[in-house]
């Protein structure tokens, strides 16, 4: 029992006993042992329910630690693929603009080259129509016969000269211009490719951080659910706990009521015998020595003729010696329960079955005597071995009683 417990029973047990006291003799119902309540095994049950639960939430709490992380990391790795992205994407752009200036350029370059081809035709043309120069075959003769005709000629020549320079060379710009635009058109297929690459690497990334903020989503749900059902397995645990500790004291109380009616039935059985050894005694007659009790509960006499019998006289004894061992009087409750299921608190107390004997049920029955060697008769002896041995093996009587309670032995 915990201290709660043994507080309850000090006030809740006296008031149970004087009320069935009070109550007169007892039907078979009504004196039969509390029940209903649940068992050490169903409280203890009922926390490991709750220890799984609570382990099972640690658990789900690690995994979602680590897939928060997880998805912390991959969301960095979605925006970085996005920057990338970006960027080859604007490189792509501006090479299409280069691509689509240079294109314009050469376009240009071959349009001025064909206005000058056009231009130098036509001033071929104007030069025979105006008769400054005849291209035909007579040429050279007609020149060697009019000498203005071979200056024109030669005036013509120059500018003939000069406009096909200026068409070559606009003819070369354009050409030197398309290769440039097919070199810019080749780079732009290399950065549309990259453009793509990076597009893909971004969706993908992109994918991958949904997924894992599904996952924790997901994995918290799991928390939240398995939150929910530890806190009423606690609640459930903290019921049952409860309840049992309610058995214990009705418990306390039925076996402290049947023990006060013990000692009430025993010393109405001493007042008849003094009354009977009074009486005999008044007649001279000669009185026989009674005869010690063994005690209730299957228990049987065999201390000998000098055994002294006084439950009430050991409890006393026995409460003024707790103190001595280190304990309050909190712990006589428990102990007073105790040695009422073991022996009826007689000294010559015998269990018929394992030969244990005394207050205490030492067994073998000689350990008693490392407490003094008239362990046999003397109840006193007898406690002080039991107390030495309560506190050696359990620590203190309430945690014997736990032990006596769930296992019928201590």
């Amino acid at each position: 029992m915990n201290p709660l417990s043994l507080r309850l029973s000090a006030i809740i047990v006296p008031l149970l006993v004087a009320s069935l006291l009070q109550a007169g003799p007892a039907s078979a119902d009504d004196d039969a042992p509390p029940s209903g309540y649940p068992s050490w095994a169903e409280v203890q049950q009922a926390q490991g329910n709750e220890a799984a639960a609570s382990a099972e939430v640690d658990r789900i709490n690690k995994l979602l630690a680590g897939l928060q992380q997880k998805s912390g990391e991959l969301g960095a790795a979605a925006i970085k693929a996005g920057t990338e992205y970006a960027k080859a994407h604007d490189a792509l752009q501006h090479q299409q603009a280069v691509t689509q200036k240079l294109a314009e350029a050469s376009q240009q370059a071959k349009a001025k080259a064909d206005s000058l081809k056009t231009a130098t035709s036509s001033l071929v043309v104007k030069a025979y129509e105006s008769g400054g120069f005849d291209p035909g075959p007579w040429s050279l003769a007609n020149a060697a016969i009019a000498p203005d005709n071979i200056q024109n000629f030669a005036l013509l020549n120059r500018v003939l000269d000069h406009t096909a320079k200026l068409h070559d060379d606009a003819l070369s710009a354009s050409q030197a211009s398309a290769a440039a635009t097919a070199q810019e058109q080749a780079a732009r297929d290399v950065l549309a490719q990259l453009d793509s690459d990076a597009a893909a690497k971004a969706q993908a990334a992109e994918s991958a951080r949904r997924a894992a903020e599904d996952s924790v989503a997901a994995t918290d749900g799991q928390r939240k659910t398995m939150v929910a059902q530890l806190a009423s397995l606690t609640s459930t645990s903290a019921a049952v706990a409860q309840k049992y500790q309610e058995g214990q004291v009705a418990l306390a109380a039925y076996q402290a009521a049947q023990e006060a009616k013990r000692e009430a039935a025993q010393r109405q059985a001493d007042a008849a015998a003094a009354a009977a050894a009074a009486a005999a005694a008044s007649n001279q007659q000669p009185v026989q020595p009674p005869i010690s009790s063994g005690g209730g509960g299957g228990f049987g006499g065999g201390g000998g003729g000098n055994v002294v019998n006084d439950p009430a006289g050991a409890r006393q004894y026995a409460s003024s010696r707790l103190g001595a061992y280190g304990w309050g009087q909190d712990q006589m409750q428990c102990l007073s329960l105790l040695w009422t299921q073991e022996s009826s608190w007689m000294t010559d107390a015998t269990n018929p079955s394992s030969g244990a004997y005394g207050v205490a049920q030492a067994l073998p029955p000689d350990k008693y005597y490392s407490a003094g060697s008239d362990w046999l008769s003397n109840y006193r002896t007898q406690i002080d071995w039991g107390l030495g041995y309560i506190r050696d093996r359990y620590g203190s009587p309430c945690n014997a009683w736990q032990h006596e309670m769930g296992f019928n032995w201590y």
